[in-house]
């Protein structure tokens, strides 16, 4: 190779911008996967990925590949130009500009933190974030490291991107029967719909007249979470039945998008949901809303959660299986109800619906000083 060019294209890589993304677990992927998506094809952007355990797995479970991988205690004290995390977990030495994005729009408000004053963009992912960081006095109104983004994870639910039949087909589901999805919490200290009823409710939905759906935290299954008690991987296995499936992968979205209704508990999912205005079941747990509660008390002295008060006005709440069954038989039978509140949560939670992910390379793009991508 000539020389010249040598040297040239020497200056071209030392003039790179570096980028390294976060993960703690798959979950995490999917919520930037649009973001890396797009920044991959640029050749003025070396990007990384690193975890919170190890990046082979983490990566290898999503299908990524030919990525450049970085342990996590390394990418702490590498050079970077940015880093993109959606958690807190990620705490680099050396990067000049860090992002964060945020993993959900979980009305317990685990991510309003003093953490984030780590940050130094935080790109939010709609109203409700943003007032909830002023009105707790987390930041003050009008920060600048408040940026209004949206959650480029969803855009696929409105830009027309997913299509139902592809979808159907990778399920093996060739009928014309109603959809219930079931997508409850990630494994938590107090348990969740899954824990306290899973079994019932996979029972009860089983005998209906559906195709039934169920997806899972990553954080429900061992891999991801030693401590979980029961081998959901295996046990859902020994439970199948024949109008039952299992999405094995780590995006709820294309199982969202081919869902008539969607059971859960006080998952995020359900707002996520709501972007496609179909009808919502909570499964109601003591222990969940009590911790979620206690929580609410501890860090603000509020009498009530946002959750409580309001946060499942947009759906049915429930208490056992039998009202579950109603619920799920009365929502299918009224997808309208309840419409205009849906409607009104999606306007809540996220900015930019569709566009979220335009949005953020926009900004990643103005914060590196770079020009656009053709």
């Amino acid at each position: 190779m000539d020389p010249g060019l040598i040297q040239e294209l020497k200056k071209i890589m030392k003039k790179r911008k570096r980028i390294v993304f976060a993960s703690s677990t798959p979950m995490n992927f999917i919520i930037f996967k649009p973001i890396a998506d797009r920044l991959l094809a640029d050749d003025r952007i070396d990007v990384w990925f690193t975890a919170n355990h190890s990046p082979k797995k983490l990566y290898g479970a999503v299908g990524l590949q030919n990525a450049k991988l970085i342990r996590h205690e390394l990418a702490e004290l590498k050079k970077f130009d940015m880093s993109i995390c959606p958690g807190y977990f990620f705490k680099p030495k050396r990067t000049a500009i860090k992002v964060e994005i945020f993993h959900s729009v979980s009305i317990d408000n685990y991510s309003v933190s003093p953490k984030a004053l780590r940050f130094d963009k935080l790109f939010i992912i709609g109203p409700y974030l943003y007032d909830k960081f002023i009105s707790t006095g987390t930041l003050p109104e009008n920060d600048t490291r408040l940026v209004k983004i949206g959650m480029p994870k969803v855009d696929c639910l409105v830009d027309g991107s997913l299509d139902a039949s592809t979808i159907r087909k990778e399920l093996g589901i060739d009928n014309d029967l109603p959809t219930v999805l079931y997508a409850p919490s990630r494994s938590v200290t107090s348990g969740t719909s899954l824990e306290h009823a899973g079994e019932e409710i996979i029972k009860t939905i089983s005998a209906m007249n559906v195709n039934f759906i169920i997806k899972l935290h990553d954080r429900n299954y061992r891999m991801w979470r030693k401590k979980t008690q029961t081998d959901w991987r295996h046990r859902l296995d020994e439970i199948k039945t024949p109008n039952m499936r299992v999405v094995k992968g780590y995006d709820i979205c294309p199982a969202f998008w081919i869902s008539d209704l969607l059971i859960s508990d006080v998952s995020s999912v359900t707002y996520e949901f709501c972007l496609l205005d179909r009808p919502v079941v909570f499964y109601h747990i003591d222990q969940m809303i009590g911790a979620v509660e206690n929580k609410e008390r501890d860090r603000w002295g509020n009498e009530i959660s946002d959750l409580v008060a309001w946060g499942r006005d947009c759906g049915q709440v429930v208490n056992n299986v039998q009202e579950l069954k109603d619920a799920i038989e009365y929502g299918l039978a009224h997808p309208g109800e309840k419409s205009d509140i849906r409607k009104e949560f999606a306007q809540k939670f996220f900015y930019n619906p569709g566009q979220a992910t335009e949005k953020a390379v926009e900004k990643i793009y103005e914060l590196l000083e770079l020009e656009p991508a053709l």
